[in-house]
């Protein structure tokens, strides 16, 4: 009973840990100041969407190889704070060249758009990979460099602004989906002058580090506990409580 009440109190502390950078995040999209404006993420002057190449030349199974040329992203890769490199697939360097669309460049953003959407991976230089491509279910939103920064990109999609909109307009139950067509019609606040953006995402990553470090101390605590229960059952059943 006792496990179970300790159990209950770390997964409160977590999700509080969470929902405290989440409630910044929201803030800073929410409160704005002079010099914002509304946008949708279909505005050619802010950005490029991009889709991946679908055609027959798109990867089968025998294409992928442990290690390559060119990094082909799956759906473990991006997670909804960034990249995750755990698990990796690569196709050749002549596999890639036969691919048309879908090819990252550095500050490219990576969203998922089938089965889960809304994950988001921004190609920073901090990638350790050179050649990147995107699956099928998958886009590159391309900033314009001139009016909508990469890292403001990011913090913008993994915010609650877009995440209610992709809530409501996702469609298939089996399959879902958010198609180009539907995501160019998204309302996003943008400030006109750079160095706000600029601004904003220091202030978001400012916080951040702090958010994940109670995440792994709950997180730990979490696992411990486990690891209590068990110990505990496996002495109870042999006898030695």
């Amino acid at each position: 009973e006792g496990l179970a009440t300790a159990k209950a109190n770390a997964e409160k502390n977590l999700q509080n840990a969470r929902a405290l950078f989440e409630s910044h995040l929201n803030a800073v999209f929410t409160q704005r100041g002079e010099g914002w404006a509304e946008k949708t993420l279909g505005d050619n002057d802010l950005l490029e969407i991009i889709d991946g190449d679908r055609g027959k030349n798109y990867p089968k199974a025998a294409d992928f190889h442990d290690s390559g040329d060119c990094l082909f992203l799956n759906t473990k890769n991006v997670r909804p704070d960034g990249f995750d490199f755990e698990s990796t697939m690569f196709i050749t360097a002549e596999k890639d060249q036969r691919l048309r669309k879908g090819k990252l460049r550095r500050d490219d953003v990576v969203l998922t758009t089938r089965g889960t959407i809304g994950n988001i991976g921004l190609y920073s230089s901090d990638v350790p990979f050179d050649d990147m491509r995107i699956n099928s279910g998958m886009l590159i939103l391309r900033a314009n460099k001139r009016a909508l920064l990469p890292s403001y990109l990011f913090e913008l999609l993994r915010s609650g602004i877009v995440k209610e909109q992709i809530k409501r307009q996702t469609t298939g139950a089996a399959q879902p989906q958010l198609p180009i067509k539907t995501l160019v019609s998204f309302q996003v606040p943008v400030p006109t002058n750079l160095d706000d953006q600029r601004m904003l995402v220091a202030k978001l990553h400012s916080l951040e580090p702090e958010t994940q470090r109670l995440e792994s101390i709950y997180q730990r605590k979490l696992a411990a506990l486990d690891e209590l229960k068990k110990s505990l059952l496996h002495r109870a059943f042999n006898g030695e409580l």
